[in-house]
């Protein structure tokens, strides 16, 4: 298809090709005239103007005849190019008609005054109005807010400066609803330096788009199992109330929120009853905040409250009260009650941290103290916290490098016989002797383990070299008894538990009569009834299975008794006040009644001197150990013991 100029260029070309064509012919007769006349005498002029006459006519009227035939053929072609001008102008203006009419997008067009000469059937489905309607009418009828009517006077502005203007408006339709729209707004010109004759906008309806967009948004700033803001957001409320914060202005808080032991829950449980746990604790804790106190999900079972405007810390000590009550009411999940605590570490704004990143290491640091000191407790940050969570960082590098580098090794400490006074078993003790420090004792490095999760590699080498030197000893003709190994509550969580303890005795060759588990009272009642089944499949291989630290936790009878346990292991606290404290001694004498009612053997722990072990032994308990008869020692020194022990009893 032509373009219209191309056609009247052609047009203009024919008739300059005709003109030219014409003058030629007659330049070319009067030109063979004039030669003709150039032969004659002049006494021949008169005579031959007659007989030349017809013959100079004749070249005319060819000429004549020649311009007229070739004027008709240029003729045609003009109006042939003028017709296929009229048929392309005729199909561009169709084409535009239905690009009009067919596009998605609203269009409106609008005469030099700006107001509306033609809208499509677009614009009448977004807006509502019929083009009937809105003819002959300001575009600013389907302004959607107060404030759009100066920003649309400002649009219509930059049009008359540059032609063009876009950009985000909010429209009403005809039903009044109020909805954002994307528009361009071009003016029409006849030419450049011709003023605007028409203005053309179109705009579309971007509800869609905008609501996908603030989902993507929500989802970014939130956390999708609770619905409450994530870290990404508490970062960024932190950093807006730090930089608007005025030195000697307002103080606020940040607290840090960890839910004790709920990994025992998810690994016990699944993690369709955590996700429920803490989907109802979110909840809770919701309830007991009001403004200006906001709360986060940080990730995992951890949640975060910024506390604005906070005049006193008792006012933060009062809002740590009611999150203790919310989390610690027991919560039914899934037919079970369970119970579960909160730690919680605080750093205050300006004087812990002037950054949202400081407040929250800080608050992080303070935790890590709340969990340290027993959990279910709070703690306000303060700096030499710093350089405990530095050494604790410390620690847990190099005791990566203890376990790769061979520096753990086991101490034995035997349990006495009181009735015989004989070795009848012995305590695994893990030591790291540190190739800098020293010796460094398990309550210094244990604790940083079980915060890191390195506690599950420490635990399986403390059992696997455990178990390889009970074995040796029984190869080498040594009767020392069972060896006994500290289980941590992560490792009695995992899911194959059971399965690792008796992969250890297949590869050691240890008979699974000679090795005993000792796990803590609190440990076995967090989620009793899966640990029962655990038990059992424990003492279904022939493993001995003992109960430490009994009386420092929270033992239902009814639980003890369904336990497949054949020892409990008074806990030294106890013991070491039965001399002096009439409480102490009832109570120890209560778990010993307590234990032969149950078929149990008593071992006490923490013995120091000879009136602990008369009173233990008066009182029926069967074992004992602590230092009265042995510190923790090498195995080789434990041999020599248990010899020195025999030695006593034979010279008795």
């Amino acid at each position: 298809m032509q373009a219209p100029a191309l056609c009247g260029r052609k047009l203009v070309l024919s008739a300059f090709g005709l003109i030219t064509l014409f003058l030629s012919f007659v330049g070319f007769d009067l030109w063979a005239l004039n030669s003709r006349h150039g032969l004659l005498g002049a006494g021949e002029v008169a005579s031959e103007v007659v007989d030349v006459w017809p013959l100079a006519l004749a070249p005319g009227m060819l000429s004549i005849l020649a311009s007229v035939a070739a004027f008709a053929l240029l003729l045609t072609f003009a109006a042939r190019c003028v017709w296929r001008a009229q048929r392309q102008a005729a199909a561009q203006l169709c084409l535009q008609r239905n690009i009009f009419e067919h596009s998605a997008e609203a269009m409106l067009v609008t005469n030099q005054s700006r107001h509306i000469v033609a809208v499509n059937p677009a614009f009448e489905q977004i807006t509502g109005y019929r083009a009937a309607e809105v003819l002959g009418h300001s575009p600013d009828l389907l302004s959607g807010l107060a404030r759009e009517p100066a920003f649309l006077a400002e649009a219509w502005a930059r049009v008359a400066e540059s032609g063009a203007w876009q950009g985000e408006v909010l429209a009403r339709r005809k039903s009044g609803d109020i909805y954002p729209t994307q528009i361009r707004i071009r003016s029409v010109r006849a030419s450049e330096h011709d003023p605007a004759s028409h203005f053309v906008a179109m705009f579309s309806d971007i509800s869609a788009q905008k609501a996908q967009e603030s989902r993507i948004d929500f989802l970014a700033h939130h956390d999708t199992l609770t619905g409450l803001p994530n870290r990404l957001a508490m970062d960024l409320d932190l950093a807006k109330m730090v930089a608007a914060a005025t030195p000697g202005g307002r103080q606020f808080a940040v607290l840090i929120i960890d839910l004790d032991n709920f990994k025992t829950i998810n690994d016990s449980l699944g993690h369709h009853a955590g996700d429920q746990l803490l989907r109802k604790i979110a909840v809770r804790l919701q309830l007991r905040l009001a403004s200006p106190a906001r709360l986060f999900r940080l990730g995992g079972d951890e949640f975060a409250v910024v506390l604005d405007n906070v005049a006193h810390t008792d006012t933060v000590v009062e809002l740590v009260q009611q999150l203790f009550l919310a989390v610690s009411k027991p919560c039914e999940i899934n037919t079970r009650l369970l119970h579960i605590s909160p730690s919680i570490g605080i750093s205050l704004y300006p004087g812990d941290g002037e950054s949202a990143e400081a407040l929250i290491r800080n608050a992080d640091t303070a935790l890590y103290f709340a969990k340290a000191h027993g959990r279910n407790n709070y703690q306000f940050f303060a700096a030499p916290m710093n350089a405990a969570a530095n050494k604790r960082l410390s620690t847990e590098s190099e005791l990566w490098d203890a376990l790769a580098l061979d520096q753990l090794r086991l101490d034995y400490q035997p349990q006495i016989d009181l009735s015989s006074g004989q070795v009848v078993a012995v305590e695994a003790l893990v030591r790291w002797q540190h190739p800098q420090h020293g010796l460094i004792q398990p309550s210094d490095f244990v604790p940083v383990a079980e915060a890191c999760g390195l506690i599950l590699p420490l635990g399986n080498w403390v059992l696997l070299a455990a178990c390889r030197q009970a074995k040796a000893w029984l190869d080498a003709g040594l009767e020392l008894g069972e060896i006994a190994v500290n289980i941590s509550a992560l490792q009695f969580n995992q899911p194959e538990f059971a399965q690792s303890v008796h992969a250890v005795l297949l590869e050691t060759g240890l008979p699974a009569e000679r090795l005993e588990l000792e796990i803590t009272e609190s440990t076995v009642m967090h989620s009793a009834d899966s640990s029962i089944k655990v038990l059992a499949e424990l003492k279904k291989m022939g493993i001995k299975l003992a109960i430490d630290d009994f009386g420092t936790g929270y033992s239902s009878l009814a639980y003890l008794r369904r336990f497949s346990v054949d020892r409990l292991k008074i806990d030294r606290s106890f013991v070491a006040d039965v001399e002096s404290d009439a409480d102490a001694a009832s109570l120890v004498a209560s778990i010993v009644l307590l234990g032969s009612t149950l078929g149990l053997e008593l071992v006490a722990e923490g013995v120091e001197n000879a009136a602990q072990a008369e009173f233990l032994r008066d009182r029926k308990c069967q074992r004992a150990q602590g230092f009265h008869f042995s510190r923790p020692v090498s195995a080789d020194a434990v041999v020599a013991l248990s010899d020195k022990f025999r030695r006593v009893r034979l010279s008795g």
